[in-house]
């Protein structure tokens, strides 16, 4: 089909997001990688500030160092090692260190703040989303794409030819945009036409209102607000520097430490009644000032001190909890939208930014393996079936986490003599660890998540947190490369490029027998690849042991790239953490070939005796 003819007000392009926020600069900055052209704009006229999100959760930091952007935030942003509570003191009507019982074990006072066996990062990371927003903006600079504000869509139409919109070749969504910055003698109204849009606009998305997706789910009747300052010395409070949840007679707060000595409260407004409502009843968020926070949280953290001046507020706003979720994700397989214009849920829970950028992650290499032609649009239909089937498991935590955090649902029960015990906060924390951290998830059977093989399965002997498992992330372990004996991350061998990743857990090199039989597996795989495109995928080569008079240049150059693809599970006396992978991951020690989704996850496992299987695998998805 022949595109539109771009005019001098109209262009064209294979991808267009609207919104710069986390899920908005992670899709722009993965299709920039797959090499996808992509434009980005957003209605701020600058990026975040102050305020907003704040805190990047284990499995977000991993995806930002797929992306190599994660250096600063890890030297600049503040470490969450762990989480203290505070309970009501009847005694003195006030509170003290609560005792929490977490995996079998009782922590007074404190307990650490990642519990997942499989943590590459142990700690959580706290810094403003401007910032964090920053990260993706440097990386997309690189790449040419600049953010172009301030910017809004005005008018979007999508074609109602069937055959356009099956089309991946075609243009079918015309949208345009105002330039409110636009130098005289330019155009101020462009249309662009896209062969996909990507609405990541936010909580109050023009793009799913324009497009008629509904929002499903509730708006309840619980106030917080939320506000950034800087403590001052004299502050008696000793948890400052820790997440920190308190619970008092007749009120809430969260405590968030952040970065440069600042400090986050999320507090409770309890009593909604005692301030102003407009004409309709609705509660008047704009009478609500930053010293009238600050004076309910001093009143909380009674017998504690909490010392600022209105000088040292950074930020500070007024919410009601909402907790939805978008009806779908996607409308004629051509407009997407992704992160708060699909799911909206209470901000102390800390996962609107990381399941943003999840999302984000999730639905950039999709894009850009259709756009390329190396996908049908099939493929597309898997980011809803798996996002918002996370977004429905985040608001079922949402709503169990606020409802043990809130003094009011306390209040509520004994009113009602209920005998329903609610979930402290931390213990909501610890029951949804691996939802939470994101190192839990697991997508569900699909087309590019595939038991193809019984190798699939994950059933072992004895599994351990670290085996195989189809759906789930590739998790973090210690390896040697070969060829200069430096100590590799397995995740730090496969970057966000858009490429499949193939592990071949090749088995032992100590023989020539072993040796011509990855010739045999090379020769085999080879088959298969050169159908699809070689170029389409990055080989890497996992040997349990390599003998002395062995080197990785005895692995067949058709299952190296060169000479980083070969790496050997050993102990080592360059690396005191390498060893043991292959037992952990549940390979067999004959091998096996894992194949890693362009995001991180594995999408099959099969023997190495079975190179059929993965053929069946590529052609579910791949063209």
């Amino acid at each position: 089909m022949n595109p539109p003819v771009p005019s001098p007000a109209v262009s064209l392009i294979d991808v267009l997001v609207v919104g710069a926020g986390p899920a908005g600069l992670t899709t722009a900055l993965g299709l920039t990688r797959a090499g996808i052209k992509v434009r980005i704009v957003d209605i701020r006229a600058q990026r975040v500030l102050a305020g907003h999100a704040d805190g990047v959760l284990p499995r977000t930091i991993e995806i930002l160092d797929s992306y190599g952007i994660s250096n600063e935030l890890l030297r600049k942003g503040h470490y969450v090692n762990a989480f203290s509570n505070y309970n009501h003191d009847p005694p003195t009507g006030g509170i003290k260190v609560g005792i929490v019982s977490f995996y079998y074990l009782r922590y007074a006072g404190k307990f650490p703040a990642i519990t997942e066996p499989t943590a590459r990062y142990k700690h959580a990371v706290t810094h403003h989303q401007g910032f964090i927003e920053g990260l993706f903006l440097s990386g997309l600079k690189d790449a040419g794409v600049l953010v172009e504000r301030p910017c809004e869509p005005v008018s979007l139409e999508l074609s109602s030819n069937e055959d356009e919109l099956k089309d991946p070749t075609s243009y079918p969504v015309k949208i345009t945009l105002e330039h409110h910055s636009a130098a005289p003698g330019m155009h101020s109204s462009e249309t662009v036409c896209a062969r996909f849009l990507v609405g990541a606009d936010g909580a109050h998305s023009w793009v799913r209102r324009t497009l008629g997706i509904p929002m499903e789910g509730d708006s309840t009747d619980r106030v917080w607000g939320a506000i950034d300052f800087t403590p001052l010395l004299s502050s008696n409070f000793p948890d400052w520097r820790n997440v920190a949840t308190v619970n008092a007679a007749d009120g809430g707060l969260m405590i968030i430490p952040r970065e440069d000595n600042k400090v986050r409260l999320y507090i409770e407004l309890s009593n909604v009644n005692e301030f102003e409502h407009d004409e309709r009843g609705r509660l008047d968020t704009s009478t609500i000032t930053a010293d009238k926070l600050l004076d309910i949280a001093r009143h909380v953290l009674k017998p504690y001190t909490l010392e600022t001046t209105l000088d040292k507020v950074e930020w500070w706003t007024v919410y009601v909890v909402g907790q939805r979720v978008a009806a779908r994700f996607c409308d004629q397989g051509r407009a997407f939208i992704t992160g708060d214009a699909c799911h909206t849920h209470s901000p102390k829970g800390g996962q609107g930014m990381n399941a943003s950028v999840n999302d984000g992650h999730n639905l950039a290499w999709k894009l850009a393996y259709v756009v390329k032609g190396w996908s049908p649009m099939a493929l597309l239909d898997t980011y809803e079936a798996e996002r918002r089937t996370f977004a429905q498991e985040l608001i079922a935590f949402d709503k169990w986490f606020a409802e043990g955090f809130s003094a009011k649902a306390r209040a509520k029960l004994v009113e009602d003599g209920s005998d329903v015990v609610l979930p402290g906060p931390l213990e909501a924390f610890g029951t949804f660890s691996g939802l939470t951290t994101g190192l839990g998830i697991q997508y569900a059977p699909s087309i590019i998540t595939s038991q193809v093989s019984h190798a699939a399965n994950g059933v072992k002997t004895e599994i351990s947190p670290f085996t195989l498992t189809v759906g789930k992330r590739v998790p973090p372990y210690a390896f040697v490369r070969v060829a200069d004996c430096r100590p590799i991350n397995l995740q730090d061998a496969l970057p966000s490029d858009g490429l499949t990743k193939l592990i071949v857990f090749a088995g032992p090199l100590t023989s020539l027998e072993e040796k011509n039989r990855l010739v045999e597996v090379e020769r085999a795989l080879r088959n298969i690849l050169d159908a699809f495109g070689a170029d389409r995928f990055l080989l890497l080569v996992i040997l349990s042991v390599i003998s002395d008079d062995m080197n990785y240049m005895d692995v067949p150059v058709g299952l190296r790239k060169d000479w980083t693809s070969v790496l050997v599970d050993a102990v080592s006396a360059f690396s005191k953490d390498s060893g043991g992978a292959y037992t952990a991951f549940g390979v067999p020690a004959a091998g096996q070939l894992v194949v890693v989704r362009p995001d991180g996850y594995i999408g099959t496992i099969v023997e190495l005796s079975e190179m059929q299987r993965l053929g069946e695998y590529l052609r579910g998805w791949m063209l």
